[in-house]
């Protein structure tokens, strides 16, 4: 179980995952060799599992999209697969509510709509709602 001083230390990583541990140390009030065990402690647990870079895709000419699909229950494993081997594919996520996943897309402005084409004419897909990012607000 996560206690408080953890919860504090993966909201810090959260918003900057480049921020020393000293500097996590001292805004929490925990030595940096504690700040350390502690980071090493969640990703032994899975809970940490590496840092990332977050782009402004607008910037370089990308958009990212989310697929909102229905997925047929006979061959759902094979179409999964297929959903995850797609290009630009990035994430697929299981979800509740009417539809069975949610396929992240992230790639040139444009392809977007190609990939969605592609995605929709894979066997057992059957019903696909797209939702572009336009703005990041927060």
């Amino acid at each position: 179980m996560l206690d408080t001083t953890d919860m504090r230390i993966l909201h810090m990583l959260m918003k900057n995952a480049k921020i020393s541990l000293a500097e996590v140390g001292k805004e929490i009030g925990i030595s940096q060799p504690a700040a350390r065990k502690r980071l090493e402690k969640l990703k032994k647990k899975g809970i940490v599992t590496g840092s990332t870079v977050t782009l402004n895709e607008r910037r370089i000419g990308w958009e990212r999209a989310i697929l909102a699909l229905g997925i047929s229950k006979s061959n759902y494993l094979k179409t999964v697969d297929s959903i995850k081997s797609a290009p630009m594919v990035t994430a697929v996520y299981t979800t509740t509510g009417p539809y069975t996943l949610a396929v992240e897309v992230l790639g040139p402005v444009g392809i977007i709509k190609e990939v969605t084409k592609y995605i929709s004419r894979i066997k057992g897909v059957k019903e696909l709602c797209p939702l572009t990012f336009v703005e990041k607000i927060k």
